[in-house]
């Protein structure tokens, strides 16, 4: 192996395509972890999660590869400011793919990711971020310094080459995650009571004589206050999931004493009256619309089925002591 003192070699080494693929790798896993650690939660997040940590798995074994070929390579150099950093780079690196692929493992086969090993990949991050550039730009700057003649010259095109495959690179998969983000479609939700709906206590209390009333004044889907089954079978609340299914609050909507009285008070008063009801016991069905002249049977297969949901409980946003289920609920976003 040529030492790196020579100049082909030098240039050899910054024209080489597994230094190119690790570039490309490590610059769009640096930028896609700063957003997710840093940006709001979105869907282009959390497809950026999805691929950070698909192109994390793909690259650690190039990585190693060429990590161990460079440490060979410049092992013997003196401990001069860019060797060293080139150390503080190698160990902020080695500490990111150790604590990536522990999260990975965690993510995928446990049902949540442990707090220490997040933070030292969070921290490993910012440390090669800060150990990588001042390694790089002194090698740059370095070559610059070398003048104009021939091979300082191909020095200087070999490094801006391999900055512009790392720079393409990077943005081919930034664009991946743009068109995933595109392509996604989300459920659409209908958050419009039904145009035959009664206002009997007037527009602006449309869920009256209940007290119970949404942050927007309108409908929310009942598929946004259901889908109890899935705190469950993620595994991340099973405990609570079980005794939720087997609790008042899961049959409050289709046990059949409510069921009964339901069905007498609209017979007698209408069946906008249930709705007083409903804030307690079929807020899924109440904020849907279903308590109203047309429905037969004053509710929704989902609110008859899960009652006080799981989301129902957890997405109330105030309360107050006028009476039974005086609250305001606010529609979760997906």
């Amino acid at each position: 192996m040529k030492h790196p003192a020579d100049n082909s070699a030098k240039i050899a080494e910054w024209q080489r395509r597994l230094l190119t693929c690790v570039a490309a790798l490590f610059a769009f896993e640096l930028l896609s972890g700063l957003s997710i650690y840093l940006l709001p939660f979105s869907v282009p997040n959390q497809v950026t999660v999805v691929l950070h940590t698909g192109l994390g798995l793909v690259c650690v074994a190039p990585y190693i590869w060429y990590q161990l070929r460079h440490w060979r390579l410049y092992r013997a150099r003196h401990l001069t400011h860019v060797v060293l950093t080139g150390y503080f780079s190698m160990v902020a690196a080695v500490a990111v793919v150790i604590s990536g692929l522990v999260l990975s493992y965690q993510a995928i086969f446990t049902t949540r990711i442990g707090y220490g090993w997040d933070l030292v990949h969070i921290i490993g991050t910012f440390a090669l971020l800060a150990s990588v550039l001042p390694h790089v730009l002194s090698l740059v700057y370095y070559a610059r310094r070398g003048g104009t003649t021939e091979g300082a010259a191909q020095l200087q095109h070999a490094q801006r080459l391999l900055g512009r495959r790392t720079l393409y690179g990077a943005a081919l998969f930034g664009a991946v995650v743009a068109v995933l983000s595109y392509a996604y479609r989300p459920v659409t939700l209908n958050n419009r009571l039904p145009a035959d709906y009664s206002y009997v206590y007037g527009p602006d209390r449309p869920f009256a004589p209940s007290l119970a009333r949404t942050n927007t004044a309108q409908a929310f889907d009942p598929r946004s206050l259901s889908g109890s089954k899935t705190c469950g079978e993620a595994g991340c609340h099973q405990q609570i999931y079980e005794e939720w299914s087997v609790s008042a609050h899961r049959y409050a909507a289709m046990d059949l004493g409510f069921r009964a009285i339901q069905t007498s008070m609209g017979e007698q008063n209408g069946p906008e009256s249930t709705r007083y009801c409903a804030g307690c016991h079929d807020p899924i069905s109440l904020f849907a619309g279903a308590k109203n002249l047309y429905r037969e049977d004053l509710t929704t297969a989902v609110g008859r089925d899960e009652g006080v949901s799981c989301i129902a409980c957890h997405a109330i946003r105030q309360t107050d002591v006028k009476g039974n289920a005086s609250y305001v609920i606010a529609q979760p976003a997906r």
